[in-house]
């Protein structure tokens, strides 16, 4: 099957960027060391009873980008159009992902600068609430939105060094919050612990975060 590569991937999406972004979440870049079709007529997922689709139910042909590292969903352009789908069945099929391969690349970036930082917090917490979101879009700077994986909605939030990094899905929102500091750290949690049920459920798992919320829960002593 003969391909044009959209010009804006070819651009921006250059293989130093392909692996500085699979960073994130260890994800297994395939653009552009391969050039890979996903289509009706081409389905480039090898199943159990013959290939399959990487994007199921898209119409047209998608140039395949990179797969989640568990293989779970993958993420692709379609070539007659500018927006990144997410397709697989963990995904629920196939969404639109981001609005412009630039939003992917810089969610990407801003994924990895939030879950990398040595200084930062968890929480598996109960289904986002308006009170909650309307609280962070007042407070914080909203940056890329994202949808279809993890979860229906992926919300990004930032102060100067402060991020807050949220997977929402029905029944359930995923939390990270982190920052460059533990003063920054220590105050953002402070902050947040009161919306949805964060002071219970959040927590750390390195020591200088979990030393963190132990002063914080000293200093209350309704925790």
């Amino acid at each position: 099957m003969n391909v044009t590569v959209p010009t804006a991937i070819e651009r921006l999406l250059t293989a130093d960027v392909a692996q500085e972004i699979a960073r994130a979440f260890g994800d297994h870049p395939i653009y552009p060391e391969r050039v890979l079709i996903d289509g009706p007529d081409h389905p480039s997922l090898p199943g159990p009873q013959g290939p399959e689709r990487r994007f199921p139910g898209w119409p047209g042909p998608v140039l395949v980008l990179s797969d989640e590292n568990q293989g779970v969903c993958s993420w692709g352009v379609p070539l007659d159009g500018h927006q990144v789908l997410v397709g697989g069945a963990a995904a629920g099929g196939t969404s639109a992902y981001a609005a412009s391969v630039e939003e992917f690349i810089a969610a990407r970036r801003w994924d990895y600068q939030c879950a990398s930082s040595d200084l930062c917090m968890t929480a598996q917490a109960a289904e986002l609430d308006r009170g909650s979101l309307r609280y962070l879009q007042q407070r914080l700077a909203s940056t890329v939105t994202t949808a279809g994986w993890p979860g229906l909605r992926q919300y990004r939030f930032e102060h100067y060094d402060q991020r807050v990094m949220l997977w929402c899905d029905a029944g359930q929102c995923d939390w990270l919050i982190s920052a460059a500091s533990e003063v920054s750290l220590k105050a953002l949690a402070a902050e947040v612990l009161g919306l949805s049920n964060l002071r219970e459920v959040l927590g750390a798992d390195n020591a200088s975060s979990r030393r963190l919320l132990d002063e914080l829960r000293a200093s209350a002593p309704s925790w």
